[in-house]
């Protein structure tokens, strides 16, 4: 069984509420970028003032439409390379995980509980008032093995299709594997 990937236009659907956080950043981003090619213009040029105003603003507003394009592009291909699958009795992860990328092939029998929406680290409990923090935590999907450790799959909901992912999650309890998804 594989759960199915969400469309890269349902993934970006999926973050409509972090807009007003990258609404308030753009801006800032700007500022600093500009400022900075100001500052660096003045100090290793001999150009004009109205001159480097002018060369900053332009490099200022690429830098926003082609970083934010391009961190777009990579988002949505990044989630749209999730894979979770159980076949043979093996589990296949693959994702983002915190900082790094996760590719996992294990026994299904080495784990113990696979949950959605748990396990917020010291620091987001912290910045639990924060809804982009729940709403991180909110989409996570956490398996704890049967050794005790842990590994997470971050932006899951995101990723995959919910339906698809619930069902995997109901199904699996069929292998002696909890789950905090229930019937409806």
């Amino acid at each position: 069984m594989e759960v199915k990937i969400n469309t890269k236009k349902k993934i970006l659907k999926s973050f409509l509420g972090w807009l007003p956080l990258t609404l308030v950043a753009i801006p800032f981003y700007f500022i600093f970028f500009t400022g900075g090619m100001m500052w660096l213009l003045q100090t290793l040029t001999a150009i004009g003032e109205e001159e480097i105003k002018k060369i900053a603003l332009l490099f200022g507003v690429s830098f926003i439409f082609i970083g934010g394009f391009g961190y777009i592009n990579w988002l949505t291909k990044s989630l749209s390379s999730y894979k979770l699958s159980l076949k043979n009795d093996v589990l296949a992860v693959c994702g983002k995980s915190g900082w790094g990328k996760l590719n996992i092939k294990i026994p299904v029998n080495t784990v113990k509980e696979i949950n959605l929406g748990q396990k917020a680290n010291t620091l987001e409990k912290l910045s639990s008032g924060n809804g982009l923090i729940q709403d991180q935590v909110s989409s996570r999907l956490t398996f704890l093995k049967t050794d005790g450790s842990s590994f997470k799959l971050d932006f899951a909901s995101k990723a995959f299709d919910i339906e698809s992912l619930c069902e995997f999650l109901i199904f699996i309890k069929s292998k002696d594997i909890d789950s905090n998804i229930e019937r409806a």
